[in-house]
């Protein structure tokens, strides 16, 4: 019993980590806002390193991210997640059941969602490993972070059922106006 309840907080631990990352993220690039520092000096020490110049210019308006822009954050995301644990799997621990499904990525969805104020939402596919026919959805939340994007929420929208013979999915919540409607 007690190794089954390592393997669960193990599971909600790794589910936790991109979420942990993003906030550590955060709080290590809050920083003070433009026109912070009043002092000008000639002194070389207090000049920008090339670093912080080419982070400066890096930042972009948050809503001016195109779909494949998008699309290639989430690639990137998948692909780093499927490099930890098990690699070449993607693991998301269900928040229902608390089963860690090991899936492989198929596809994003069209169209991606600008959410406003530099938030986006993508959906996609995964197949159950060893079964290509058993797909769930994902949908994954971004924000703008220090002018890129970073998925900061990951969460099972779809499920695969088998109905008539076949695999189908069905969603545990839908939309109405951007917000989450919970279905029964």
């Amino acid at each position: 019993m007690q190794s089954e309840r390592a393997k669960w907080l193990l599971n909600k631990g790794m589910i936790a980590l991109p979420i942990i990352l993003v906030l550590v993220l955060l709080a290590r690039c809050g920083g003070e806002p433009d026109g912070g520092n009043e002092q000008a000096s000639a002194d070389p020490a207090n000049e920008a390193t090339p670093e912080q110049t080419d982070a400066t210019e890096a930042k972009r308006d948050p809503e001016s991210f195109t779909a494949e822009e998008i699309k290639a954050a989430m690639r990137e995301h998948i692909e780093n997640r499927t490099q930890m644990g098990n690699p070449g799997v993607f693991e998301i621990t269900d928040p229902r059941t608390s089963q860690t499904l090991e899936l492989r990525f198929q596809k994003i969805h069209d169209p991606v969602r600008t959410m406003g104020d530099g938030h986006y939402f993508a959906c996609t596919n995964f197949a159950a490993i060893g079964d290509p026919y058993k797909t769930y959805d994902l949908d994954f939340w971004l924000q703008v972070h220090g002018g890129e994007l970073v998925v900061y929420e990951e969460n099972v929208h779809k499920l695969p059922v088998h109905k008539h013979g076949e695999w189908v999915q069905q969603p545990r919540y839908n939309f109405v106006d951007d917000r989450i409607n919970l279905l029964r």
